[in-house]
């Protein structure tokens, strides 16, 4: 996966997912989440599970991890860094080829359903279950 277009594809699979641009024009930021009705908060509850800068060449993907797994991967694969200013549950994954076929993939889907198992109420995980 080297386009940001592919990563685009894939996150917006993720029901729930949506792209902005919270900090500035060259970090796409994707986030799980929605509306909070119950509590009349419109403008929702949504968590970060990724984030890519789009001027980077090549790009490296942000994604949570569980710190056990992101020293195992850090170890076999040195091309992982962790994100420390994230806090010890972001690595950042090199979207050069270096990495074996689907494991990219692997760990997107582990972020994100991690983010939405542990980080959203459990009113946001039934409608995005729904989905």
């Amino acid at each position: 996966m080297k386009l940001v277009s592919e990563l685009r594809s894939m996150c917006a699979a993720f029901p729930g997912s949506r792209e902005t641009f919270p900090f500035d024009h060259q970090n796409l930021v994707f986030k799980v989440g929605g509306e909070d009705r119950d509590t009349h908060n419109l403008a929702g509850i949504w968590k970060m599970y990724a984030m890519v800068n789009i001027t980077e060449d090549p790009l490296r993907l942000l994604v949570k991890c569980d710190r056990v797994r992101s020293a195992a991967l850090r170890e076999q694969f040195p091309a992982i860094h962790p994100a420390a200013y994230f806090g010890g549950h972001w690595i950042f994954l090199p979207l050069d080829g270096t990495l074996p076929g689907g494991l990219v993939e692997e760990l997107l889907r582990t972020s994100y359903q991690v983010v939405v198992t542990k980080s959203l109420p459990g009113r946001i995980r039934e409608r995005l279950s729904a989905c």
